[in-house]
């Protein structure tokens, strides 16, 4: 048996509970000075010194507390970053078979699919392009993830600098230390999409910095290594499509179409670095290839969670109370009658 204040707070209770005692004491020292000039009888007292305790009683809230364990998979937290430069629309992808889709439409198939497999887990996201931005705060509704991926879309050419393959650490970095802190017990997944195209004229920072974080995960490259031209794109063609005629950017200073090409050495480098693997997702290959490459069994583990259900058992005094209430009611009209 425990106990639950009623007004949430155990000052208020307290301070109510001896409320109601100096208002009984008062009541009965009144009727024991006049006791032999009063129509109160010892009975009379007797019963509202027992309405009185049977109140101060309900408002401790008197609790039983039961308690259950529950079988979950939700130790597991799984970061997607995603890259949305402009070269992520180049048309020369494949997954999981000979039909050729935007390298873009390839990395939101994996994102699916792997979110599959980590059934019960936490799922972030991250997008880079001309900057990083947490696009996916950590959350195990899957709906959720489903709706980012309905929007998830490469950023308009315009407003594109070039790539910068370690645009998404520093906000990797921050939201992995954020889940550490609250939940330092947990496992994380790293999945890096991209092209694996460096066009920034920036040396990259290092990925290793995640390591200290980063249980497991893989660089996943999506596109091909003999490259396809890449699509210009508005902010109009992002709302309206390109249509029947896209247009494709040309090389600087020629009418030559650029060209983009999937680096899986640029990938292999970054997945070393935060101790991953690299895995070429094209017509042969989906993620569900991982399983060969990293264990799965130990990332999506069930963990057995312990519950407490307090339930406030106050309708048995409230019956006892209504009952000595009923009495007083009784003998007071019964009183005013006798009187008459």
């Amino acid at each position: 048996m425990a106990f639950t204040p009623l007004l949430h707070s155990w000052l208020l209770t307290i301070l109510l509970d001896i409320l109601i005692l100096i208002c009984c004491g008062t009541g009965f020292l009144i009727f024991w000075k006049h006791r032999n000039s009063s129509d109160s009888t010892h009975l009379d007292w007797l019963r509202r010194w027992l309405i009185a305790i049977f109140a101060i009683l309900l408002t401790l809230g008197p609790t039983i507390v039961t308690s259950s364990s529950s079988s979950a998979i939700s130790d597991t937290d799984v970061f997607f970053a995603v890259d949305v430069t402009g070269s992520m629309a180049v048309d020369d992808a494949h997954y999981g078979s000979n039909q050729t889709i935007p390298r873009i439409q390839a990395a939101k198939d994996a994102v699916e699919n792997l979110v599959s497999m980590y059934p019960g887990a936490s799922f972030a996201g991250v997008t880079f392009g001309a900057s990083a931005s947490l696009a996916l705060p950590p959350t195990a509704d899957v709906g959720a993830v489903q709706n980012w991926l309905k929007v998830l879309e490469v950023e308009p050419t315009d407003a594109s600098n070039g790539t910068q393959l370690s645009e998404p650490v520093d906000t990797l970095l921050l939201a992995m230390q954020k889940v550490k802190k609250e939940y330092p017990r947990n496992i994380i997944v790293l999945y890096y999409i991209s092209d694996g195209e460096q066009t920034r004229d920036v040396e990259a920072s290092s990925f290793s910095p995640l390591r200290q974080f980063v249980d497991a995960g893989a660089a996943l490259g999506v596109g091909s290594t003999q490259g396809g031209k890449v699509p210009f794109i508005s902010p109009q063609d992002l709302t309206s499509g390109q249509g029947s005629s896209p247009r494709y950017l040309d090389e600087p200073g020629s009418s030559t179409p650029a060209i983009s090409k999937m680096h899986p050495q640029n990938l292999e480098e970054i997945a070393d670095q935060f101790s991953g693997t690299y895995l070429h997702l094209d017509q042969n290959t989906t993620v569900a290839s991982l399983s060969s490459y990293t264990s799965h069994s130990y990332l999506v583990r069930e963990t057995d969670r312990k519950h407490s259900m307090r339930d406030i058992q106050v309708w048995p005094l409230a019956i006892v109370i209504a009952l000595l209430l009923l009495w007083e009611c009784g003998a007071d009209i019964f009183k005013q009658r006798k009187y008459q």
